[in-house]
């Protein structure tokens, strides 16, 4: 197994674990009545490093010949890196401890397209 493989299936399990503290995280906040702080803004960006530099990987094992055994395998790596993205522009300008709800409830989607994405790669 090349290292390159190597560094993609272990980000896949670092961020499958990720999301579910982010989803656990946001949903007890959003329970709790709070807003997200600063540590939690904090792990939402280095999760979404975590899964650009995943990507990098996936593209890097592509250009060397490996190919996953499902197309469908891009269509969640592409998800999972704009899945945060697109619930920061939705919670912008709301209720912050509407937020902590909106990221828990992404962090739970991204757990299953992680899980979905290792069965289909």
């Amino acid at each position: 197994m090349s290292a390159v493989l190597s560094l993609h299936r272990g980000l896949f399990f670092a961020g499958l674990v990720v999301t579910l503290v982010i989803a656990g995280w946001g949903l007890l906040s959003y329970f709790r009545r709070r807003p997200p702080g600063g540590s939690f803004n904090s792990a939402l960006v280095i999760t979404e490093a975590l899964f650009i530099i995943q990507g990098i990987a996936g593209g890097t094992l592509f250009l060397g010949g490996r190919r996953p055994h499902d197309p469908l395998h891009w269509l969640y790596g592409i998800l999972l890196v704009i899945v945060l993205p697109i619930a920061a522009t939705y919670t912008t300008g709301r209720d912050e401890r509407r937020q902590s709800l909106v990221y828990g409830i992404a962090g739970l989607f991204m757990a299953g397209l992680s899980i979905r994405a290792l069965t289909t790669s």
